[in-house]
């Protein structure tokens, strides 16, 4: 038995560790917040479909599932953003976009068998499988300053705990579907050829066994029964092919394609989806030489967008998502030290089954794995109900990590509390045009810092726009960012 002052030197221990995290949550929460995020707490427990949904699969093999005495399963859940997104679908009739949300709290992962570098490991779990998640969320814009906006606040954090010499890796997966839109492969092998980057970045630039993989995936060659089928339904749509594969199996008895116990209609899908999503060997040779090349770029900003330029034009594709990734770098040049720490991975392809955008991950040199990251995922509204595509991205950070870094250092500042979601005035920030974009992201910036809680406008507004959603909003301010570097501000209820 331990004496009674290591029992109590070791309970000091642990609450002086318990308020050193909480404080440094506090005031990460008020930085959130000031930039107009609300506050939103979610329940531990969620249908364990929710998260399986949201990951396509990624997570089953990470999270804690049970049967709850309703015989439904649920999880302790492993992130936030599906929760967050169905808060949304939810109360949508009731929400005005952009929609802000922040959280913080514990998430629960399996740690034995985590995917380095995908989003949702803002990790590197404790072996008890829990650790404390903080990020925030922005859904309902489509504009590259939201973008700018969420990689600029994850930057913001580390630099308000005094946390020096972290990476901000940066990529956008459209660019590579842009490039593998040229050479038209199926949406199959775009999926199995972004999944396989990591093994290309290892790998000595023989795709032989990944070709082979495909192959026994289906997504190269055919049966020859599966190629007079796809002779048979050549020129149909779907519908009309559905119906030749039903009259097939039923004069078939279901023997020719392994009927087995599963449900017919789920078997003429399969079927249809191979004869109908095979793709050539030699073009998803072609495709897996091209993304190689891409995914290898990891240089600064400027550097890598000349880099993947040069990779993208000859190959013909198009150049409308690396143009955008470029306007972002250029907006992201407003915030101090991050071009010091910010660099474009084309191999970044994390998440590929809710990210369509932007994505990026946070890295230190003290730190096995990842601080946390984020991205853009357009498409999980639609994988969770909704009828419509609804924008969306954020970031999270594992908030145990940020803490044990900030604590190496003296100047940190964090040693005592917050004053937390409380601010004097706020304000509401607009540019002129798009062309005064970074004079709103500097005036916002500024404004934060005199103590206002600053909301950056990410959509176009007018002025008379601006100042109605101000008052519906209960915003105190406009202010319009102009040419030059100067702005102009309005009071909310005063014309000017």
């Amino acid at each position: 038995m331990k004496p009674v002052s290591d029992l109590q030197d070791q309970g000091a221990s642990h609450q002086k560790s318990w308020l050193r995290r909480r404080h440094v949550q506090d005031r990460l929460l008020h930085l959130i917040g000031s930039h107009s995020y609300q506050y939103l707490d979610m329940p531990i427990l969620s249908p364990t479909d929710l998260f399986l949904r949201k990951s396509g699969g990624e997570l089953a093999s990470q999270m804690f599932s049970f049967l709850d005495p309703g015989s439904n399963s649920i999880s302790l859940r492993p992130e936030f953003t599906a929760p967050i997104m169905l808060h949304y679908l939810e109360h949508a009739n009731e929400v005005t976009l952009p929609a802000r949300w922040h959280y913080a709290g514990p998430v629960f992962r399996y740690e034995g068998s985590r995917h380095e570098g995908s989003r949702h490991e803002a990790s590197n779990p404790t072996s008890s499988g829990q650790f404390t998640q903080i990020g925030a969320e922005l859904i309902g814009s489509t504009s590259v300053m939201a973008d700018a906006e969420l990689v600029g606040l994850a930057a913001e954090m580390l630099d308000d705990l005094n946390i020096q010499g972290y990476e901000i890796r940066l990529a956008d997966l459209q660019v590579l579907h842009d490039l593998l839109d040229t050479v038209g492969i199926s949406d199959r092998a775009k999926t199995f050829i972004i999944s396989s980057i990591p093994e290309l970045l290892n790998g000595d630039g023989d795709t032989s066994a990944l070709l082979e993989r495909a192959r026994h995936l289906h997504l190269t060659g055919s049966s020859p029964h599966e190629h007079d089928l796809a002779t048979a339904v050549a020129g149909l749509d779907d519908d009309q092919a559905k119906k030749v594969l039903r009259g097939f199996l039923r004069w078939s008895g279901g023997e020719s394609v392994g009927l087995g116990q599963r449900d017919p209609e789920e078997v003429v899908q399969r079927l249809l989806q191979k004869i109908k999503g095979s793709d050539d060997r030699g073009g998803l040779a072609q495709a897996f030489n091209l993304v190689a090349k891409l995914a290898r770029i990891h240089d600064e900003p400027a550097a890598a967008i000349s880099q993947a330029r040069a990779v993208l034009v000859p190959a013909g594709a198009n150049l409308d998502a690396l143009d955008r990734l470029s306007e972002l770098v250029e907006l992201l040049r407003w915030h101090p030290g991050l071009a010091d720490n910010l660099v474009l991975d084309f191999g970044l392809a994390q998440g590929i089954a809710y990210y369509n955008g932007i994505t990026l991950q946070v890295s230190h040199p003290d730190v096995s794995g990842s601080l946390g990251g984020g991205g853009r995922y357009d498409a999980l509204a639609r994988a969770l109900g909704s009828p419509a595509t609804v924008p969306a991205l954020g970031f999270a950070y594992n908030l145990d990590l940020l803490t044990d870094l900030a604590g190496k250092n003296a100047a940190s500042g964090i040693s005592g509390p917050v004053d937390i979601l409380n601010w004097p005035s706020s304000a509401l920030v607009t540019s002129e045009g798009p062309e005064n974009r970074n004079t709103a992201l500097v005036a916002a910036r500024e404004l934060r810092q005199s103590g206002l809680r600053v909301e950056l406008a990410v959509g176009d507004h007018t002025l008379s726009s601006a100042l109605a959603y101000a008052a519906e909003n209960s915003i105190n301010q406009v202010v319009v960012a102009k040419q030059d570097g100067h702005s102009q501000s309005h009071q909310v209820g005063q014309s000017r």
